[in-house]
């Protein structure tokens, strides 16, 4: 009867931490954003940057300034087969 209840005890310990793996995977991708950036000189644009959070990936272009101004933005959860 013992093991019954430690095997019984170790499988729900086993599927909650499962459970809790999942929840913190999406949870992580819920507070990650898509990220766009200009590059500005004066009142001209002169490059962009776009920030994936998602894939961890970075994209830049044109000339890099000290200037950097978030011009857009949409969470990783963000459904875009809605867009037409």
């Amino acid at each position: 009867m013992n093991n019954l209840i430690k095997k019984t005890v170790i499988a729900s310990f086993a599927t909650a931490g499962i459970i809790s793996v999942a929840f913190s995977a999406y949870a992580g991708m819920q507070n990650k954003w898509i990220l766009e950036y200009t590059y500005m000189s004066g009142s001209t644009v002169v490059g962009e940057q776009v920030v994936n959070q998602c894939t961890g990936s970075v994209f830049t272009s044109g000339t890099v300034t000290s200037s950097k101004r978030l011009v857009a933005s949409e969470p990783c959860s963000y459904d875009m087969s809605d867009n037409r």
